[in-house]
Parts: structure tokens; sequence; C-alpha cells
């Protein structure tokens, strides 16, 4: 997966904390940032765009950053922020809460709100930033991390730190077309997490993105399937097909276009492989939950200005052209 990276070691000693201070005004903006280690600075930072979210992973020595009200307005504020602890122990303070982070825990946040983080030793961390768009209507009043107190939660709590942890290590060799599936898969887990938190504290869930996060989740996971409906969604997620519609409505297609549009995205990425040159596009087009071939080639050309076949037929001319040259 394209990256860019960044790192302290490029300039001389002396002058690696101005400029780990312009990374980090680059990325985050003007926070204060302070680092609590006597070595010269040994740090660095590595960027990810994947889909719709901002990856960021970072190592560097004992270190403070905070946020306060003389700081201003910050290119971070429309998102909020979710850390991952790779390794190393960190301490995330703000609205009156204390969290503590051991490597393999997570925290969300709204960086708008001032806030202070601590690494007391060397640290390794996976920051994502979430366009607010994405979590429409929620409203943190501090922090939110696992809630150990009820096992679904921590449960869930797990899982996404597992999922987060694994996806750091494997960032940096990643392809590049699957960042779109990862910001998805990333987002349904943090949603099914929001939700069973706020259900179990009782809390009302003014959240119909997180609903929608988990609905394209589940459609993602059950494209093959030719039984695949919007109503089967919504009986999965104990929602109305009426709400489940509602949830959806803002988007530039309805609901059951978007499964046939990702249905029609697998094809396309299957047509172009190599590794199908000897299946026809009758075969890929029934793995991934079309029933006619008829119906699948007519969506198809709608879609990509061609047939499944030429679409195959120019793949293989491509890559033969390539091997000559």
């Amino acid at each position: 997966m394209h990256t860019t990276h960044w790192s302290t070691n490029r300039v001389f000693a002396c002058e690696r904390a101005d400029a780990w201070s312009s990374i980090n005004t680059r990325y985050f903006g003007r926070l204060r940032v302070s680092s609590l280690d006597d070595e010269p600075l040994d740090a660095s930072l590595d960027t990810y765009d994947v889909g719709a979210l901002r990856m960021f992973s970072i190592t560097a020595p004992a270190h403070h950053v905070a946020r306060d009200n003389t700081c201003g307005e910050l290119p971070t504020d429309e998102f909020y922020k979710l850390v991952l602890q790779v390794s190393g122990r960190g301490v995330v303070e703000q609205e009156h809460r204390r969290v503590e982070l051991q490597p393999g825990e997570w925290i969300l946040y709204d960086p708008r709100a001032p806030y202070a983080i601590t690494n007391r030793e060397r640290c390794a961390l996976l920051v994502t930033q979430v366009p607010r768009a994405l979590l429409s209507g929620l409203k943190l009043s501090g922090p939110l991390a696992g809630q150990a107190g009820h096992d679904n939660v921590a449960g869930l709590h797990g899982v996404f730190g597992t999922y987060l942890r694994a996806l750091s290590e494997q960032l940096p060799s990643l392809p590049d077309g699957v960042g779109q599936a990862i910001s998805e898969s990333v987002m349904g887990l943090l949603g099914s997490t929001l939700a069973e938190a706020f259900r179990r504290t009782g809390e009302p869930l003014p959240l119909p993105s997180v609903l929608k996060l988990r609905a394209q989740q589940y459609i993602q996971a059950h494209l093959c399937e030719p039984d695949l409906s919007i109503q089967g969604v919504a009986d999965a997620l104990r929602c109305s097909r009426r709400y489940l519609h509602k949830v959806f409505e803002t988007d530039p297609v309805g609901l059951e276009r978007q499964i046939w549009n990702a249905r029609l995205e697998r094809c396309h990425k299957a047509l172009m492989h190599e590794a199908h040159l000897g299946r026809s596009a009758g075969q890929i087009a029934y793995a991934w939950g079309f029933k006619s071939t008829a119906h699948f080639c007519r969506l198809f050309k709608q879609q990509y200005g061609m047939t499944p076949g030429e679409c195959q037929r120019l793949s293989f001319d491509s890559r033969r052209t390539a091997l000559l040259q």
C-alpha cells in the first residue's frame, strides 16, 4: 500500500526536535509536543490513505502531546481520532477522565476538545483519523475505551484491538486496491463495538451511521449468496426494511443498487486478474451472487462500458503486451 515515510534520522541530531514538530504540525496541526527523553529524538511516521480513513504508523521515544484552548482550529477537527497502542504504555486524559492504554488496547476520542496524551517510554502507535461524517450523530463526553464490566463489549473491544494490531503490521505490504474494503471492515467493527457499548449502558444510540456501517459490512460478507436481500439484511441487523432504506436515503444510489454495484466490482476485479483466466464470465458472475448471466452482462456493460468478455480479453492483451516489451 502506498505510503509516505517521515523520519527524524534524516537530519542532524540537533535538528530532530524541530523536524518532528514540523512533521506533527503537517498532519495534526500545532499541538504542544514535547519529548520526555534526553537522547536525540529518534522518531518516524508513515501515512496511509485507507479508503475514507487516513492511518498513521508512529514510532517515537517517550513524549507528551496536548491540545489546549490556545491551539486554535486544527486540521484534525473534521475527524474523530482512533488510537491503538501497539507497544509501550500510554495515558490519555480528556474531560476529567484518565485512560491507561496497554499494548493492544485502543481508544476513540474527539480531538476538538482539549486533551493530553503521555507515553513515558518508547512506543509504537497506529493512529486513525475517522471523518465525522462516518460517525454522524456521535457525541462523546470523553475518551471512549473498552467497557471491561460487560463481556460482550469487552469481547468486541478485544477483537477490534486484535484486528487493528494485525493491520498495523500488514499495512506496508498490502496492495493499493484493498483500501476501501479495509476501511469498511474497520468501520464495521468500530460501529458494532459502539452499538453494543451504548446498548449496555442504556444510552440512546443516535447513530444511523453505525447501522449503515454494519449493513455495509454484512453485505460485503454475504455478496456471494444469491439470496442476499434488503429484507435479509434488515432481519440480520434487527431493524425494519423501511428504516434500513431511510438510513441509506441520502446516498447517490439506493441500497439494492449498491448490492449489485458491489458484486459488479468483485466480478470486474476477477475478470482482470490472471488467476481467473480459465474461468468464464458466467462462472465468475455466479460465484458473486448473480443468478442470470444476461442480467450480469447487461449491468456490467452499463457500469464499465464493455461486455465482461471484452474486459477479460483487454486484460489478457495488456498482460501479453507487457511481457513482450
